[in-house]
């Protein structure tokens, strides 16, 4: 059994080594190079970097292997670690034969650690642009083309990465995997909805570990800017070109260890048994959906989630140098005592208010208005009408979100005021849309009609705040959207980007 450990903030030879294989097999031209390309998790020509260095597997090879990452769906995980275990399996033995050593391992990027104050700068391996024998760096640059980051992010600047983006308080504070039926409003749990496969998100959990850190990360290292009349875009903020940057394999590294740490919190941490009706079927989440995949032999296996639940004795056999949880005592001390089970029952949520026209987002602040009404049906009888102190859960449902190009990243306030200084922003603060494949959300493909992506925010402990400093009115609610400047800040306005819209936004009772 190998041990993963955190990366070692220096020049890492064995990455170098990684490197330097990428760096001259950045073509898809069989199986090996097909599992470590970005083919497997997405692929887009029009996008591709290298679209014209070498041919591309024949469309059977293609229909069978690529663009099959799994995004907002309980499957989101369990794909993951096979995708990253067949990598470091190809890539391993790659390294050996350039004299690097035989028990090799995928290092993991913890920028969430509290006790490191450059945990959120981008790793100077990834940054420096040449070797110390002043030969071009594969990890800042494949085949002469400049790996696109962030400016800032390639510049060592944490602020990019700000502390929301990457605080843990959310998704290892969650009590379930997977709810226990296919809602798509409400409590998503640490592994997101119950979907059938599912390629193209369409709904991310708010306190699901895809959200954040997963999708923030994304957004954050690859970044959106301007550079003369054109607009660029890092290969990390789309996930048909993910893959080809170095630094998505730590990212996803720290984000399976995530999952190993959720599961020692308790005993009761465990990842879902039963199956829930999807549509009509039922679906096991560990044997209902096999994933095909290219072995470092250059053969076709496919797993289930199953077979990657336990890292020490699965299929790749390893295990993580650190597991500990992060969270304070007495917030592991509440997790540890509340009730646990692996997919947890969520009512079914009410819908007791909504906007009444589409939002445009361009750069600047926008606020919406609405009425809401007393809860009608469950939701009443589960709780006090909507005049007296919340009793269940309410959630802000941010429903729609297209856009053709931008990714900018908006964050959400209730209730702001009109004029409000930097105590207003954290008083009123309710979350952050991360846009990690809007595009693809955005588009009609045979899996969904292109409607967006989904927020379903949890902001049953803002609104009682909120109530407490005379905030929160039962009858009237004002949501507000303030883009995210270069520097991580919220601001005003930025420069004008391609629109992004919001079908909706809507009050939820459960």
């Amino acid at each position: 059994m190998e041990t993963v450990s955190h990366f070692n903030m220096g020049t890492n030879p064995s990455l170098v080594r990684q490197g330097r294989w990428r760096d001259e097999h950045p073509a898809c031209d069989g199986p090996q190079q097909l599992a470590v390309s970005g083919g497997v998790h997405g692929y887009n020509k029009n996008t591709d970097p290298f679209a014209n260095t070498g041919a591309l597997p024949k469309q059977a090879v293609q229909k069978k292997f690529w663009n099959k990452c799994q995004h907002g769906t309980w499957f989101f995980l369990p794909w993951h670690r096979m995708y990253l275990g067949f990598f470091e399996q190809i890539v391993r033995a790659a390294v050996v034969k350039l004299g690097g050593p035989a028990d090799w391992t995928l290092p993991y990027w913890n920028y969430s650690d509290s006790s490191n104050a450059n945990a959120r700068t981008l790793p100077p391996a990834f940054r420096e642009q040449r070797l110390p024998d002043s030969s071009p760096n594969p990890l800042f640059e494949i085949q002469g083309v400049n790996i696109l980051r962030a400016p800032g992010i390639n510049a060592g600047n944490a602020a990019l990465i700000p502390p929301d983006d990457v605080r843990l308080s959310g998704c290892l504070a969650e009590t379930f995997f997977s709810p226990d039926t296919d809602i798509t409003v409400g409590d998503l749990g640490l592994g997101g909805p119950a979907t059938g496969p599912n390629h193209d998100a369409q709904v991310f959990g708010q306190k699901s570990v895809e959200n954040a850190p997963h999708n923030a990360i994304h957004v954050d290292v690859g970044g959106e800017w301007t550079q003369g009349a054109e607009t660029l875009r890092g290969w990390m903020i789309n996930p048909d070109t993910a893959a080809l940057d170095p630094i998505f394999w730590l990212h996803h590294a720290n984000i399976d260890r995530l999952w190993s740490v959720w599961n020692g919190i308790s005993a009761s941490n465990a990842d879902p048994t039963g199956a829930v009706n999807v549509g009509g079927r039922k679906i096991s989440w560990a044997t209902s959906v096999k994933f095909a995949f290219n072995n470092a032999a250059g053969g076709a296996v496919t797993m289930t989630p199953s077979q990657v639940i336990d890292t020490k004795t699965g299929p790749f056999a390893y295990d993580y140098d650190v597991t500990s949880s992060p969270l304070a005592a007495h917030a592991k001390a509440a997790v540890a005592a509340s009730e646990r089970r692996t997919m947890r029952p969520q009512p079914r949520s009410e819908m007791v208010g909504a906007s009444s026209r589409k939002l445009t987002l361009t750069g600047s602040a926008q606020t919406t208005t609405f009425t809401i009404q007393e809860p009608s049906g469950p939701a009443k009888a589960r709780g006090k009408a909507a005049k007296a102190p919340l009793l269940g859960k309410t959630y802000l449902h941010i429903e729609n979100v297209v856009s053709k190009e931008s990714h900018t990243t908006y964050e959400v306030y209730v209730n702001l005021p009109e004029e409000p200084d930097a105590a207003a922003y954290q008083e009123h603060y309710a979350g952050a849309m991360h846009l990690f494949g809007v595009r693809h959300a955005s588009r009609r493909s045979e899996q969904h009609a292109g409607n967006g992506l989904n927020f379903p925010l949890d902001i049953t402990e803002l609104a009682e705040a909120l109530r407490a400093k005379n905030a929160w009115d039962d009858k009237y609610v004002r949501v507000t959207f303030v883009p995210r400047g270069p520097g991580g800040e919220a601001n005003q306005a930025i420069p004008e980007h391609d629109p992004i819209k919001i079908g909706r936004v809507s009050l939820y009772r459960a």
